[in-house]
């Protein structure tokens, strides 16, 4: 991509789509996501940390869509299997090809009352881990 995207841009860069597809890891390390409406999409870009609700029942499915006989604390039959916080990572704007070329984000998912990264998040876990080695004075690389 030849420039950043920001909430400022963005618009711009959807002006010719009408949905936007998002998505997060499970703890299975499956993506799991939804279409929005683009006007729906852009309405988050006026919050200061973009964000809307997710199922967290998708803590508590495994790859087939069942739920695990164990329940989480963050995604169980007791709390209704609540919304977490789902943060869009503006950053990881893709097109897909194999979907019509749809806009496509990542996200991050958070404790809707704290506002904590959850641990059951896969891309959370990766961003503490490189926090924890980058405080040691170490850096990670990946790819070429």
């Amino acid at each position: 991509m030849a420039h950043a995207i920001t909430s400022k841009n963005v618009a711009e860069i959807l002006k010719d789509d009408r949905a936007v597809k998002v998505a997060g890891c499970d703890v299975d390390g499956i993506l799991r996501g939804k279409v929005m409406a683009k006007s729906k999409f852009l309405s988050l870009m006026k919050q200061d940390e973009p964000e809307f609700g997710f199922c967290s029942v998708i803590f508590g499915w495994d790859m087939h869509d069942q739920t695990y006989t164990r329940e989480l604390k963050i995604s169980n039959k007791d709390n209704g299997y609540r919304d977490v916080s789902a943060r869009i990572d503006l950053s990881s704007f893709r097109r897909i090809p194999w979907e019509d070329y749809i806009p496509f984000f990542l996200v991050n998912f958070y404790d809707p009352d704290t506002g904590q990264t959850l641990s059951a998040c896969p891309r959370s876990l990766l961003s503490r881990t490189l926090d924890k080695l980058h405080d040691k004075g170490f850096s990670a690389m990946a790819g070429g």
